[in-house]
C-alpha cells in the first residue's frame, strides 16, 4: 500500500538541495526550464519527502527546485514558496526511488549516469532479475540482465567519466570497458575520451586497441596513452576535432597492424596521384583488410553524358602503371 501523500505549500529554503538520497545532479544547463517556469509557472510540483531534522528531502523535481533557487536570486520572491507533494519522512526509500524513477520515466527520460546510479539503487531493494525485467525499460534500456551489469560497472566510475556519461558522452559498453581498467589507466583514458568526437563504435575500438597493444608489450593501457606521439593530435590547433580523432585512430592502427597500416597508406597514396582520392563521383575501395582479391567500384552520375565520361576516365587510369600497381598491394 502506497504511504499518504499531501499537497502543500513549502518553504523553498526548507529543502535540502543537497541531498541527493533519491536523486542523481547531472549539471545540466537550466535556461529553458527557468525561461519556462517564469512564462508559465510550475507545470508539476517537486515531490518530498519530510526529514527528521524539520527539512525536506529532493524525491523528485530537482531542476525545477534548482530553477526555482535561481529565480529567487533573481530577486523573484514569489517563488520562495510553491507548491509540493510530500512524504512522511516514514514513507520507504523504495518507494521514494520508484516515485522518482517513473515521475521522470515519463517525462524527460535518463542519461546514461542517472542509469547507472539508479540501477544501483534499485538493487538495494530488488534482486537482479527484478530490476533487469521490470525497472529497465522505464530507464529507456533493454530487459537485460547484460545491460544491468554493465550499469552497474558504470556506476563505479570517477566523477570526470560520470560528467561524460551525463553529457552523453561516453557510450555504456565504452565505459563499462573503462570501468574494468586500474584507476591511473583510466585517467590517462579521459582526454582522448572528453576531447575526440569518437562515436560509440569507435570508443570500443579505441579502448580494444590499447588493450591490445598493452597487453602485446607487456605493459599498460596508461603507458600506451602517455606516449608523446599519441597525445601530439589532442593539441594541434591545425588539426579539426574529427581530425584529431582520426590521427589518434590512425596512429594506433598503425601500431595493432603495422602491415595493414602500411597497405592502407599506399593505397590511399597511389589514390591521391591517380587523382581518385576524395573524388566526388568515382570511389574505390581495397577489400576488407586487404584479404580477398576483389575491389570495390562505386559510381555516381546524373546522366548517361556524364556516366559515359566518368567510365572514359576509369578506362584510361586502368590502363596506367600505377593502377595496376595499386590493385597488386
Amino acid at each position: 500500500m502506497a504511504p499518504p501523500i499531501l499537497c502543500q505549500e513549502i518553504s523553498l529554503a526548507a529543502v535540502d538541495l543537497e541531498d541527493h538520497t533519491f536523486v542523481v545532479p547531472d549539471g545540466s544547463d537550466l535556461t529553458r526550464l527557468l525561461a519556462s517556469m517564469e512564462e508559465v509557472g510550475l507545470l508539476a510540483p517537486p515531490w518530498l519527502r519530510a526529514r527528521a531534522d524539520g527539512r525536506w528531502q529532493v524525491v523528485a523535481g530537482l531542476k525545477r527546485l534548482q530553477a526555482a533557487a535561481q529565480l529567487t536570486k533573481k530577486g523573484k520572491k514569489d517563488w520562495e514558496r510553491l507548491p509540493a507533494r510530500t512524504l512522511s519522512a516514514s514513507a520507504p526509500e523504495s518507494h521514494c526511488l520508484l516515485v522518482g524513477l517513473y515521475d521522470n520515466a515519463f517525462t524527460r527520460g535518463f542519461n546514461l549516469w542517472e542509469q547507472a546510479v539508479l540501477a544501483r539503487r534499485l538493487l538495494d531493494h530488488w534482486d537482479r532479475a527484478l530490476v533487469a525485467g521490470k525497472f529497465l525499460p522505464y530507464l529507456g534500456l533493454p530487459a537485460s540482465r547484460a545491460h544491468l551489469e554493465r550499469l552497474i560497472q558504470v556506476s563505479a566510475l570517477e566523477p570526470p567519466f560520470q560528467e561524460l556519461c551525463a553529457r552523453g558522452r561516453l557510450a555504456l559498453t565504452a565505459a563499462a570497458s573503462l570501468s574494468q581498467w586500474p584507476g591511473a589507466d583510466r585517467a590517462a583514458a579521459l582526454d582522448f575520451l572528453a576531447g575526440l568526437p569518437f562515436s560509440q563504435s569507435k570508443q570500443e575500438q579505441f579502448l580494444e586497441d590499447v588493450e591490445l597493444l598493452a597487453r602485446r608489450l607487456n605493459t599498460s593501457p596508461g603507458e600506451i596513452l602517455s606516449r608523446k606521439q599519441l597525445r601530439q593530435p589532442l593539441d594541434d590547433p591545425a588539426l579539426t576535432p574529427l581530425e584529431r580523432a582520426e590521427a589518434v585512430r590512425r596512429l594506433l592502427k598503425g601500431w595493432v597492424n603495422p602491415r595493414l597500416h602500411a597497405a592502407l597508406t599506399a593505397f590511399e597514396q597511389a589514390l591521391g596521384r591517380l587523382g581518385l582520392k576524395g573524388h566526388p563521383r568515382v570511389r574505390l575501395k581495397p577489400p576488407p583488410a586487404f584479404e580477398g582479391p576483389d575491389f570495390h567500384l562505386e559510381i555516381k552520375f546524373r546522366d548517361s553524358p556524364e556516366l559515359q565520361g566518368l567510365l572514359a576516365e576509369i578506362a584510361r587510369l586502368s590502363a596506367e602503371q600505377e593502377f595496376s600497381d595499386l590493385t597488386r598491394l
